[in-house]
């Protein structure tokens, strides 16, 4: 029975997931430049071994106060439709294994436009678990906007 892992975060008092295929790495130790005009939930760049990231706080995509203030403050460095971003989280808990079985879509009632971007439920003992798609968290514009950043600042 194939099993998918997933990387289980916090934000705030909730835990979500990312499927850990699509994160590439977790850093813990980063200095977040701020880039003035940035677009929207970008809080700015990191230089991540010689190459240009730019942050996205997912505390900001979630409505919540965008600064963290917690040493356990990690980023999830993606490759989000073909560009490289790292998202802030509060804290990365575990990776999780999971069976098909325990992976349902997203009801359709708690589906829009603005939550396009969480698209599984997993069931993890007797919580379940908000995944978050990484290719669909920005919209379109947002990420003609992040790439140019990342060619400006190359």
């Amino acid at each position: 029975m194939e099993e998918l892992k997933y990387v289980v975060f916090q934000l705030g008092d909730q835990k979500y997931a990312m499927n850990l295929m699509r994160v590439s790495g977790i850093e813990k130790d980063y200095h977040i430049i701020p880039v003035p005009n940035a677009p929207e939930g970008i809080s700015g760049i990191i230089n991540l071994r010689g190459t240009v990231v730019p942050v996205y706080s997912l505390r900001e995509r979630f409505g919540m106060d965008a600064r963290i203030d917690n040493p356990e403050k990690s980023l999830l460095v993606t490759y989000s439709a073909g560009t490289m971003l790292a998202y802030e989280v509060d804290a990365v808990e575990e990776i999780e294994e999971m069976t098909p079985e325990r992976i349902k879509s997203m009801p359709y009632v708690a589906t829009s436009d603005e939550t396009a971007f969480m698209d599984q439920v997993l069931h993890v003992g007797n919580d379940i678990l908000i995944a978050i798609n990484v290719d669909k968290v920005l919209s379109e514009e947002a990420q003609s906007l992040v790439n140019q950043l990342i060619e400006n600042n190359q």
